[in-house]
Order: structure tokens, then sequence, then C-alpha cells
């Protein structure tokens, strides 16, 4: 078997999230590409939860769909999952702790390891019946005990010599056991590769173009990237774990002011709490990251689940009109790029810039070939390092952009007001308020601040517009951000259909170029795909180029989308096209 899917379920405090690393980096060693998704719930034991492998010699764009192995940590893991086997497909289970009886007419191949047993007759921790598991899948997949070996050596060599010969020694009995057959052989092409997830990818990028302020109240799913940040603080990172998100967004614009890169990060719930702070930096013209990592909503709705709810939301938040950028990642490599990319965005045009995450691509993790961090380049924008008098911090430009400066630097200092104010930071409001000087001069600040759109839109050539492929294609699925990679599986499942399939994905959602976007959508056979109730991407099509796309696959119930769900839904409005 060349793309196999292997799923651990139980309870929440059984190791579930521990076990399907150590699965996934089973088979990365060996060179095989990985795809690993989970499934929890908001509670820190019991429950019923499950980690996801899927592992394939070919590049992955999806978590898989029909599960090849189950380990059934409990009866629940039975019930419940018995449901999504593939035909054929293996079940491991503890005879002690499980009834299979139900499974017995469907040709399932049931593997009845004794995981508990094992691990007590050794005097080894409970927890440790997983790894057995783990010895029973390299097994039954071919693949050397000695790899596992490897990998415990490396991660638990620090706790110990009896940690790492425990966990060992339950795989090898696992691997060992009668009951385990070899049933595949999983061959991988040796290559070194890496795995991690969005939150590691966009923290690395980030932290590559020089971002060393992190702020943020911790909220599922954007939590990994106040993790990362804490982890890595020696390397010169200011990490700030605040009360709320009003005082992460704050000590981010007041750090980004003191000539930091800085961003913070937070779920929906949180980004509403940062609206007005985010109309702050608008006004102030000062760089800031915001990450929103949606997940189901509205209110604390599915804390734990993925959507993209939120992209009116963020498009339009805060009261008055400023320049913003919006960008949401596709993918986990594109996350890390996205991350280097907002901070010299933020700083060229001195606009916040809002990187519209979401839990699935936040929290599942893949492989990676390749990427390079030593290409990543620094744009720290206009910076004034003289003045010859006094410093016009907002001087009206025609590119709407006017230097910045660094504290400290002598003859450069200003005033950064939130109200309306002149090319100096002076008020134009209170007692200057309705005179005509000082109404002229609202109308001019406005102005010179709206005018970066354009300016973004000519010097950012091709950036503000979405990407095609397949343009030869009769169809194409228009979407963004995370889903982009459930559709490439679609497209790929569909193409023996005899119907070409091709993608418009958008990347950066906000500026938009209207007319280039029109032109590239204009004349085509349009299918919508989002992770929201109301076609939120559509409507922001719609709004921009009167374009309206009618078909739409859309998805609200917290799940991730699968290639061949896409593929299915498809080919059905196809059909009636």
């Amino acid at each position: 078997m060349n793309d196999i899917t292997i799923r651990i379920a139980g309870a929440n405090g059984d190791g579930i999230d521990s076990s399907g690393d150590l699965i996934a980096k089973v088979f990365l060693n060996v060179g095989l590409n990985v795809f690993a998704y989970r499934s929890y719930q908001s509670i820190i034991r019991g429950g019923h939860v499950w980690h996801q492998v899927r592992i394939s010699q070919n590049e992955l764009h999806g978590p898989g769909e029909k599960i090849n192995i189950l380990v059934a940590l409990n009866q629940d893991s039975i019930d419940l999952q018995s449901a999504h086997m593939a035909e054929g497909g293996s079940v491991i289970y503890d005879g002690s702790k499980s009834n299979v009886d139900a499974l017995k007419d469907r040709g399932l191949n049931l593997v009845n390891l004794p995981m508990l047993d094992i691990v007590l007759k050794n005097g080894g921790d409970p927890l440790l019946k997983n790894v057995v598991a783990i010895g029973a899948i390299m097994k039954m997949t071919g693949i050397d005990i000695g790899v596992f070996s490897d990998i415990i050596k490396s991660k638990f060599g620090k706790k110990g010599e009896m940690i790492v010969n425990n966990n060992i020694n339950s795989a090898k009995a696992g691997y060992d056991d009668p009951a385990v057959k070899n049933i595949m052989e999983l061959k991988g092409d040796g290559k070194k590769r890496y795995m991690m997830d969005g939150n590691t990818a966009l923290s690395i990028g980030a932290f590559a173009s020089g971002c060393r302020f992190y702020a943020a109240y911790p909220m599922t799913p954007a939590s990994g990237i106040l993790h990362w940040f804490a982890a890595h603080q020696k390397l010169g990172v200011v990490v700030k774990q605040t009360e709320d998100e009003i005082a992460a967004i704050n000590m981010t614009i007041g750090a980004a002011s003191a000539g930091a890169r800085s961003m913070c990060g937070t779920s929906g719930g949180g980004f509403s709490l940062m609206v007005e702070a985010l109309g702050l930096s608008g006004m102030l013209e000062v760089p800031i990251v915001v990450v929103d990592s949606q997940r189901g909503g509205p209110s604390t709705g599915l804390p734990t689940k993925t959507e993209q709810g939120d992209l009116l939301f963020v498009s339009h938040a805060s009261q008055g009109e400023f320049p913003r950028i919006v960008v949401s990642p596709r993918n986990i490599k594109e996350s890390l790029y996205v991350g280097a990319e907002a901070h010299n965005l933020a700083e060229k045009y001195q606009c916040p810039v809002i990187i519209l995450m979401d839990l699935y691509i936040s929290e599942h993790a893949e492989s990676i070939n390749t990427f390079e961090l030593e290409g990543i380049k620094v744009d720290r924008g206009k910076i004034a390092t003289k003045s010859d008098g006094r410093f016009k911090r907002y001087e009206i430009t025609t590119d709407g952009i006017s230097p910045r400066s660094f504290p400290g630097t002598p003859g450069l200092e200003f005033i950064a007001p939130s109200d309306e104010h002149d090319e100096y930071g002076n008020l134009v409001t209170d007692f200057n308020a309705g005179i005509d000087k000082y109404v002229g001069i609202r109308r001019q600040m406005h102005e010179k601040r709206m005018r970066k759109i354009d300016t973004m839109l000519k010097e950012e050539k091709g950036v503000f517009v979405p990407d095609v492929s397949n343009a030869d294609a009769e169809y194409f699925f228009v979407t963004f951000g995370s889903t982009t990679e459930s559709v490439m599986e679609a497209v790929e499942l569909l193409s023996p259909s005899g119907k070409k399939f091709g993608i418009i994905s958008f990347k950066y959602l906000m500026p938009l170029d209207v007319e280039k976007t029109k032109a590239l959508l204009s004349g085509k056979k349009l299918i919508d795909v989002e992770y929201n109730f109301t076609a939120q991407l559509a409507y922001l099509i719609k709004a921009n180029t009167c374009i309206d796309i009618s078909h739409r696959i859309l998805k609200y119930d917290g799940e991730a989308f699968t290639g061949r769900e896409i593929a299915d839904k498809a080919l059905e409005l196809v059909s009636k096209w």
C-alpha cells in the first residue's frame, strides 16, 4: 500500500496526542510523507479524542478519510470509530478492555493485543500501552523496530536510561507479540523532511524576519504561537502572557512604537476585544501583526474545532476607515513565509497586518521537504535618520507613507495621538474641530493614509491577486486559506472523471486588486469552497467585482473538509449546471 491512514483513539489524558506524534515521527524518519490531524474536546480528562496520521510516498494534502489501522484504547473507540474503517482495515484493541463482537462479520483484521498486561508485567507505566501499540503498527507496516529506538533515545535521552529502556522494551513487546502480523510494506525514500504545524511554522517565519516581541492571552487554537515564543526567549524574544487580549494588542502597539517588530495572537473571541486598539494602530500608523486563528463561533462556540467565519469581521473590524492587509496562508510551508512577509508589509506600509489562520492549519502537522530561512529578507520601510527642524512624523506624501523614527533619535521626537492630527501630530480635534483650516487637514490626512492602498497594489505586483492552477480547466474551485489543500486533493480525485478542474486560491484578501481579480474570474464556471455558512469569500468577491459565485460547497460543523467530500459534491453540482 502506498497511502495509509492510522488513527489512535481513546480518552483525554490517555496520551493520545504524544502517541500520534511518535507514530508520525516513525514514518517521517524512514523518508515518508506524513499528515497528522487530531480531534479533541475542551476538557482535561475523559471524553473521546483521536489523533490521525496519514502516510504516503507522495505529497499529501489532507488527513485521509477511511482508517486502515485503528488503535482503540477503550470501548468508546470501538463504538465511535468502527464506522470509519476502510475495507479490510485492522483494529488493534485490548480484549480485556474492549468488546469487538459487533465487528466480527465486517471483514476487518482484529488484533487482540493485551497492551496493559504487557506493560504491567514489565513494571512500566500504564500509559506505555500506547507505545506497545506503536510497536505493533511498525510490525504490521514493515518498519524496523530500530527506527523507534532511535526516536526514543533522541526524545527521552535526557530523562534517563530507565525511561528510554521502558519505552523501547514496550514497543518491542508489541512488535513481537504473536497476535501481530506483517500485512503491508511501507518504503520511504530516506530523504530528510521537517514536520511542523502551522503555528510553529508561522512563529519560525516571524522570528526569522526579526519579530522580537510577542503578546497573547492563551486562546485555542492560537496558543501554540505563544508556546513557541515562550520556549525561545533565550534567543532574545520578549514574550508577554497578558491578562486579556486588550492588553496584548496595546502592548504590541507600544513595542512596535519603540521600534521592535511586534506581533500578538488570538482567536475570534479575543480579536473582538482587540478591535478598538486595531483602529488605534491604524490612526498612529504603527506597524503591527495580529494573528486570528479561527474556531467555531459565535461566542465560545466550538473552541476545539475549525471554521473560517471571521473573514468579513477582520476585513472591517474597528470604526472608521484605515488601510489594513489581510493574509490567509494556505499550507504549513506558506505559513512560515507569511510569518516573515507580514512584518515586512506592516513596516513598509505602516499599517496593521492580520494573519487569518484557523484551527485546521494552526494545529495539523505535515512533512515539509525544504524551507530556506536564509532567503528571508527584512524590509523596515521608510526610516528617518535626521531632521532639518521639527519632525513631520505624519508628513503628507504622494504614496501615503511617511518616514517614521525610533524613540531616542535626536531631533526626531513626535507626538502620537489617537485623535486626528496634522503632520506633526498636533490635534485637529477639540477646540480646532470645525474650523476650515483643520477640516482641510483632516481630509488631507485621511486621504494620505488611504493612498497606501494604491501604493501597495502598485508596488507589490501580483501579490494581491489570487493564484490560478490548471488555467485551461472547465471548472474552477474558488477558495482561500486552509481549504486550499483539501481542494487540491479533490482536484486529484476528480481527474478520472473526465472533467477538468482548476483552483483559484486567495492568499491575500485585503486589499484586493479588483481589476486583475475580476479579469481572472470573469467567464469561468466557479465553485466556492469555504468553512462557513454565509460564503464570506464569495460575498467579498461580489462586493468588489460584482461577480456572483452561486455554486458553493460550504461546511460549518467544525470538522475538516476531506478531498473526497469536496470531489463528490463538485460532481453533483456539475451534473446540474
